[in-house]
């Protein structure tokens, strides 16, 4: 018989008394990947973090510490063209914010000079001015 079929239930005296009446799981095999897959979640509760690289910095270190906003942007971005009722100016709002902050404090502590007519120097203007009204 195939995997994943049963055998139909009998009356008679000849059929094993441990199957009858009873339903059959179907049966499945199992690979080595699945092995090694289940015993890696079953021996560790919690998933472990990457750590970052230790040099990383600038552009792949903002990437990844923003990777969520850009995720969420890019998701609403996608549904914008598709149903235009999405206004995702926020969320991008969030995203630029986040890549900014991260790369101006990376080239703050990597002591580079920042223009300020670059979008980091605006942006580092735009804290200033919001740190002066409050």
């Amino acid at each position: 018989m195939g995997a994943g079929k049963s055998r139909p239930c009998t009356d008679d005296a000849s059929s094993t008394p441990s199957t009858s009446g009873t339903k059959t799981e179907p049966q499945t095999t199992t690979t080595a990947s699945d092995l090694d897959d289940s015993a890696v979640s079953s021996s560790t509760t919690k998933k472990e973090k990457k750590k970052p690289p230790e040099n990383e910095s600038g552009f792949n270190r903002a990437q990844r510490i923003c990777r969520k906003h850009k995720r969420k942007y890019d998701a609403c971005y996608t549904a914008q063209l598709s149903s235009k009722e999405e206004d995702c100016n926020d969320l991008f709002e969030e995203y630029r914010t986040c890549f900014l902050r991260v790369m101006a404090k990376d080239m703050e502590k990597r002591g580079v000079k920042v223009n300020e007519s670059s979008m980091i120097g605006e942006y580092k203007d735009e804290v200033a001015d919001e740190n002066k009204n409050r």
